[in-house]
């Protein structure tokens, strides 16, 4: 008996800490999937001119729609069918505006790759230079050495002018 109590106060304590599913969104949900039309190129909801119509017609609409019980997706692609895809404030994540999502990173990896490969031609370059002979190094000096020494003594001989 006391098993069968305990099993029925789990099963609710479980159902009351289930998760709980999203609520329907909100006209600030939506506005800020939504450019606004009005020629400002800003998001819907941050469209900062005082009197603008198309934002405050937009909202209206939303709304309106939202209370026919229409969803957010649905509202978004009324919009899309009267404005087209610019009304949207990123691409759609599929077809050819794929490559508006995938391109920056692609640029960013191939950038990556060539600054890679650039540095480790340059660090072989100079590690090959490290590995001169001694001899060959006091063999260079030497010559220098020499021709200095000549110089000196002409510029004595001769003076400065």
């Amino acid at each position: 008996m006391v098993r069968k109590i305990i099993g029925v106060i789990l099963v609710v304590l479980i159902f009351t800490v289930a998760p709980v599913q999203a609520g329907p969104e909100s006209v600030s949900d939506i506005s800020d999937e939504l450019v606004c039309q009005c020629g400002c190129s800003m998001i819907l909801r941050n469209c900062s001119h005082q009197e603008c119509g198309s934002r405050e017609a937009m909202t209206v609409f939303i709304i309106r729609e939202m209370e026919r019980g229409q969803s957010g997706a649905q509202i978004i692609q009324t919009f899309v069918r009267q404005y087209g895809e610019q009304v949207l404030s990123s691409p759609p994540k599929k077809g050819f505006n794929l490559i508006a999502w995938i391109l920056p990173f692609a640029a960013i990896l191939v950038g990556g790759a060539i600054i890679y490969a650039a540095l480790k031609k340059w660090v072989g370059r100079s590690s090959l230079s490290a590995t001169v002979d001694r001899d060959e190094i006091e063999e260079i000096y030497d010559e220098y050495g020499r021709q200095l020494e000549q110089e000196l003594r002409k510029f004595t001989k001769s003076g400065f002018r």
